[in-house]
């Protein structure tokens, strides 16, 4: 019964949600211990590669290029860390996930002033 609510429940969120959203089960709420972590982008037509970064030790003045991850323009260079660990898609090899939940907001809501010079 928890089950087929809990499917539910997602199956209704994916359908009508609006904006990224994720759903997070920690350890004592599944059956078996297990963690989980789903990602829905809400960008029709933005079809994402599951990406893949390997562990690396970096130089110092290392730097990393940034941008923008559904365009790939780049936005600016910042420092590198001295060690990354391996990523596959928003997780790394600690199981340390990163996830967002964005909603661009109601049409009303925006600021009138956000494209003045």
């Amino acid at each position: 019964m928890k089950r087929n609510l809990f499917l539910s429940v997602m199956l209704i969120a994916g359908t009508y949600a609006m904006a990224c959203t994720n759903f997070i089960v920690g350890k004592k709420a599944s059956v078996d211990g297990s963690v989980f972590v789903t990602y829905n982008a809400d960008s029709y037509g933005v079809f994402m590669p599951l990406y893949h970064y390997p562990a690396a030790k970096h130089a110092a003045g290392e730097m990393r290029k940034v941008c923008e991850w559904d365009t790939g323009k780049y936005l600016c260079e910042i420092p590198e860390v001295a060690e990354t660990y391996n990523v596959i898609g928003n997780s790394n090899e600690w199981q340390v996930t990163v996830g967002e939940t964005t909603f661009g907001g109601r049409e009303e809501m925006v600021d009138a002033f956000e494209d003045s010079p």
